[in-house]
Order: structure tokens, then sequence, then C-alpha cells
């Protein structure tokens, strides 16, 4: 299954662990620097935890001597540090002028636009008195410093301003390959919990179907993106309103949070996808089964907390009773400060209302239950 001209691949990003899981079923030789070095990530990858994130990247690049790089969580938005990448070695990404330009916001508005498609009106000023408007940093990732703000406001340092517009907020996966457009899936985004100080933070997701005509839409836009050279794993967020319409927020040209809730549906690791786009791309199989229904969501502490052995023994314990798995599981002695991420929290059904109520429930009582 590994590409014959690469076998040592790094993940970087805020959090690599699903992207080396990801590659390490594919058959890579898997490094990853990320904040955290997980306890499940060292458990397939060669690990280095960045302590300047992201500038320190190069420096893992350098220790690791990959044959590839592959990217995770928000470096989208750190072109120069693309560029430093592959100056030396293998960047398995778009051209940074692609991401460049999708992670502009007008100048993605502008040809979302021309092309028929939605997208909120953007000001770099002051917050207009009709509507409500969100203040958007421009290295934004997983909603993290997206705020309200009021009417009439100044626009804060490094933001953007974007009209906020109603309805449910969700994301689709893609492949995108020279010549093809796959859709990989589409999830719903979860609310956060009403405790929740980060109103706009990724809290998580569970995978949905779309009407036939969205998809067609989606579709044509994965084709849009393609022609302009966004190729390998792509997640776009959008909204739909209560009118039954589109309206697309953010390009994210990388492996991303929901892409791990599409692995069951496909012959090969996403990741082996990535790769092979840029290399020797062929069309991507799907198994032949039907799959669950699959969803997870990011357990956020609400005060400091040291992780100790038996309080990581205790929260094993209570997962396996509850039918749910864990990721992302911290190591022994990590201090998280509050609104910070402990871990996350798996589960698969048939329906998504349920699956939704799982989730939330065990989140519930492991916040309360452990004093988290």
């Amino acid at each position: 299954m590994t590409n014959l001209d690469i076998s040592r691949i790094l993940i970087v990003g805020a959090c690599a662990r699903a992207a080396a899981q990801s590659a390490h079923q594919a058959g890579y030789q898997v490094f990853a620097a990320d904040l955290f070095a997980d306890t499940d990530t060292q458990l397939v990858a060669n690990c280095k935890t960045l302590s300047d994130y992201p500038y320190d990247i190069p420096l893992a690049v350098e220790h690791f001597q990959p044959d590839a790089v592959c990217i995770t969580g928000a470096l989208e938005n750190y072109p120069s540090l693309l560029e430093k990448i592959s100056q030396r070695t293998l960047l398995l990404t778009p051209p940074i002028s692609a991401i460049a330009f999708v992670r502009s916001p007008r100048q993605l508005s502008s040809f979302l636009h021309s092309h028929g498609l939605d997208f909120p009106e953007v000001i770099e000023s002051h917050a207009p008195q009709d509507g409500r408007w969100l203040a958007k940093p421009f290295k934004s990732g997983s909603g993290h410093q997206i705020k309200l703000v009021p009417a009439g406001s100044t626009c804060p340092a490094d933001c953007y301003l974007q009209r906020y517009i109603e309805g449910c907020s969700m994301s689709i996966s893609y492949l995108l390959q020279p010549e093809t457009t796959t859709v990989l899936g589409t999830s719903e985004l979860l609310p956060p919990p009403l405790y929740s100080q980060m109103p706009f933070q990724f809290q998580g997701a569970v995978t949905n179907t779309l009407p036939p005509q969205h998809i067609s839409e989606l579709e044509r836009l994965g084709d849009l993106l393609r022609k302009q050279g966004i190729l390998g794993l792509v997640g776009i967020d959008f909204i739909l309103t209560a009118d039954d319409k589109l309206v697309i927020l953010e390009v994210n040209p990388r492996y991303t949070a929901t892409m791990e809730l599409y692995r069951d549906r496909w012959e090969s690791p996403l990741m082996a996808y990535h790769i092979e786009a840029f290399r020797n791309p062929n069309r991507p199989t799907s198994k032949d089964i039907e799959y669950p229904l699959a969803g997870k969501r990011i357990l956020y502490a609400r005060q400091k907390i040291t992780i100790s052995e038996k309080l990581l023994n205790h929260i094993q314990q209570m997962a396996t009773v509850e039918n749910v798995s864990l990721s992302d599981l911290p190591r022994v002695g990590t201090t998280i400060h509050n609104e910070h991420p402990i871990l996350t929290i798996h589960a698969v059904g048939k329906d998504t209302g349920l699956l939704k109520e799982t989730l939330n429930n065990f989140a519930t009582r492991l916040l309360d239950g452990t004093k988290l």
C-alpha cells in the first residue's frame, strides 16, 4: 500500500494523532510533531512536542529528515512557514499560492460569488448596525478566538468581520485529485455545552447526510477548487440555513478533525489517498457495506487539572462501561488548563439524535464525576 517513492512521513500541526494513525495504517513510517504527543499518537509515531508552535516545525523537519511532510491543524494560515518546510523536504499540500488564495476571506468571497455560491459578507472596519457580526482571526483554526462583536465596534487587530449566519453548522470532506472530486462524507458540527465560554470552538461532529441537490452543489465546489490547484484531502465548513440554502464559511486544505469519522467507509486509509493524490492518483474505492453513523466530542477542561494515572484509569473504565471509546489521551503528569482539550470521545450508532445524546451524556457524566 505504501507509495514506492515515500516511506517516512512527518505529520505536523496542532494535533497530529488522527492523521498519524491513518498514515500508520497505510504502511508508512510515521513521525509526528504537535502540541501534545498524546499517548495514542506515540503508539503509531515517533513524536516530538512543539514548544513554540508552529514556528519550531522546521526544526522537527531537520530532526526527523522525512521523505515528505503532511499538515494538519491550522498550518494553512502560515504560508511563510510552509515555504520553509518546502525548502527542506517534499510538502504534500496544494501550492502555497493556492492555499493563500482560499484562506483570504476577500478572495474566497469573490471567487465563490462569481460562481453563484454564497459566502457571508466580509468587512474589516466597523461592525454595521444591521445584523450580527463575528470577529474572526485571519489565522483562525477550529473556531478558536471567534466571537460576536457589538454593533458599531471596531474590528479587532489581526481579524476581519463576517456577518453571522443562522443555521445548522456542517462540514464536508473531499479527496481532490487532478481529474476527480470525491466526497468522503458530511457531518453536522456539535454545539457547545451551556457552560462553555467558547461558543464557536470546534466541539466535535456526527456524520449526517444531505439531499442530493446539496451534494451536487458541493461537488461542483470541489471541482472549482480542484481547478484552482487545491488537491488532496480538503475540508469545508458551511451553514445549512432554515430556508435550505448552503453558505460556505471556510476552506481547510488539509486533513481535518472530522475526517476520521469517514475512515470505515473507504477501502484504503485516507492519508494513503492524500499522499497518492500528489504522486500516483487513483480513484478511491468505498466499502460495499452499510456503515454506522459515527461521532466524536472534544472534552474541554472546566478548570486547571493535572492528569494522574488513577484519573486516567478511572476515565478509561467509565468509557468501557458506557460503550464509548477515547482518543487523544493525555500523558500522565500532563497539566491541562481551563478551556483546553482533555481528550476526545467517540461513539457509533444508527440514529443521529441518539448518537449526540450518547456523546453529550458521557461528557457530562465524566466532567461531573471526575471534577474536570
